[in-house]
Parts: structure tokens; C-alpha cells; sequence
């Protein structure tokens, strides 16, 4: 199928997540925390802007993590944006849909386990954060900002109706309701592909978005993206110069604003390494 190159390169930004499939949580009490990942920044804690430090979005991030850890719902969703949580729905559905649609019970143990790294960096706007974290072969990230009601996080979780109206083709790790982990093709940019709103995607497309621009990082180094288009999907191809081949994981991601109407910015993430 042709394609035709857009006339820009745009930045990209990473939202939602795409990991190894974890087993879902028990019942059962949940264990009790371990020790705190490893915290790094790549900027010194200071107010990024006029908005939260990076210390800031990174404790706050520790604790989104820890309620669903220990499945405190609705303690998570009292840090979800204005705009995540018209998303997510009422604190009553997002219960239900949390872990399957935001974070695992046994991911949010790895990220703040003894093996996890979770890392701060400047975000894809003035005063906005972008906080990632890894554990094993998962990977996540989310954006935090200030807003009026405090620091929050931009977490529209993963579009749990339908066909997955974006998924990864480089890595191939495909939609994120199947979170996939496999090795990168370096020797090609990383790419995501996202489907036309006329083929079927228009239930989706208020709370997934159609975009025109993304911001990318790789970790919290931002990359450049190059937008592809074809009659069935949008293209967005990453470049991966700066990529050192390796079998430690990186968080690969890209973010978009999903529409005038929702201030809210959407995020995929999926592990990045080379086998």
C-alpha cells in the first residue's frame, strides 16, 4: 500500500502501556509494599515551569502505584485529572475497569519493587511531567500537571470497547488491551499506527483522538517522529539513532491531546530493547 510522507516531523510523547501479560490479582489481601524503586530525574527537582517538579510528579506516581497495588481504587482515581476521570467514568466503573484498564495489581508491585526505576523528566509542555517507570519487561509511563485542584495524573487508561484503534507494529507488540513484549527491530524506526476514524473508529474517536501530532521518548529523552498516511491508518514512525542495542528496557513513548473538548493527554508506552 503507498503512502505519502506528511509535510512535518513531529514530537512525540508516550501514554498508556503495553507490558507482558501479568495473571490477574486475588481476592486475597494484597502483600505488603516493598522497598521503593530507584528514582532518577533527568533535571534536578525543580518546578518544571510554573507547574509541579519532577519530585513532585514522581511521589505522586508512587502513590497512584501503591492504591492499585493494594487495590485502593478509589483512592487511584481521586488522583486522575479532571479530565482522565471523565475518561474513566465514574469512580464506581472505574473500579471495575482499573485493572484491567490502567495498571496490573502485579506491575504496580515490580515498578515500586527492588528492581523498579521510575524516572522523571520534563513533559511535552511548559509545567507538565512526564514520569516513567520499568520493571522486567514492562514498561509505563504518565503525564502529570498541575491543575486547580492540585498535581494530577493524565491516565485514560486503555480503550477497553471495540478494536483497539492504535496498536504497535515496531516493536511488534500490537494493541495495548494485548500487551505483547517482544524484541525491537532496530535496523527499521520504532512505529505506531493508528486506524482512520471512517473505518469504524468514530465511537472511539472523543476518547482515543485522531491525532495530527505526537510527542515521543525514548526514556524521558524526547525523539522525533515522522507522520505517514494511507487511506486505512496514520502512521508515526521513531526514529531510533540514539538507540544502543541492548537487552535492558526502555520505556518507548508517545503522547497526544486527545481534543479540544477533554483536557487530558493520552499516553502508549510499550518496552523497548533489543533482545
Amino acid at each position: 500500500m503507498s503512502t505519502a510522507l506528511a509535510a512535518s516531523t513531529v514530537v512525540l510523547l508516550l501514554a498508556g502501556c503495553v507490558g507482558q501479560s501479568s495473571s490477574e490479582p486475588s481476592a486475597s489481601t494484597p502483600p505488603a509494599s516493598p522497598s521503593r524503586p530507584s528514582v532518577t530525574s533527568s533535571a534536578p527537582a525543580s518546578p518544571s515551569a510554573d507547574g509541579v517538579s519532577e519530585s513532585e510528579a514522581v511521589s505522586l506516581v508512587e502513590d497512584y502505584l501503591t492504591a492499585f497495588q493494594e487495590e485502593r481504587f478509589a483512592d487511584a482515581y481521586t488522583l486522575l485529572s479532571e479530565g482522565a476521570q471523565s475518561i474513566a467514568g465514574p469512580a464506581e466503573r472505574f473500579a471495575d475497569t482499573a485493572v484491567g484498564g490502567f495498571v496490573r495489581v502485579d506491575d504496580a508491585t515490580g515498578y515500586l519493587g527492588t528492581d523498579g526505576v521510575i524516572t522523571a523528566g520534563p513533559g511535552p509542555v511548559d509545567g507538565v511531567v512526564l514520569v516513567t517507570a520499568v520493571a522486567d519487561r514492562h514498561a509505563d509511563a504518565w503525564i502529570v500537571r498541575d491543575t486547580p485542584e492540585g498535581p494530577r495524573i493524565d491516565d485514560a487508561g486503555v480503550p477497553l470497547t471495540g478494536q483497539s484503534p492504535y496498536e504497535w507494529v515496531n516493536p511488534a507488540s500490537g494493541p495495548e488491551d494485548i500487551r505483547d513484549v517482544t524484541p525491537v527491530d532496530p535496523t527499521a524506526p520504532a512505529a505506531i499506527v493508528f486506524a482512520d476514524r471512517g473505518d469504524g473508529a468514530e465511537d472511539g474517536a472523543s476518547l482515543v483522538g485522531d491525532p495530527d501530532q505526537i510527542v515521543a521518548y525514548i526514556g524521558t529523552t524526547e525523539v522525533t517522529a515522522s507522520a505517514a498516511a494511507s487511506e486505512s491508518q496514520r502512521r508515526w514512525d521513531i526514529a531510533l539513532d540514539s538507540v544502543v542495542p541492548s537487552a535492558d528496557v526502555q520505556p518507548l513513548t508517545v503522547a497526544w491531546r486527545v481534543s479540544d473538548d477533554i483536557d487530558v493527554w493520552r499516553t502508549s508506552t510499550t518496552p523497548l530493547y533489543t533482545g
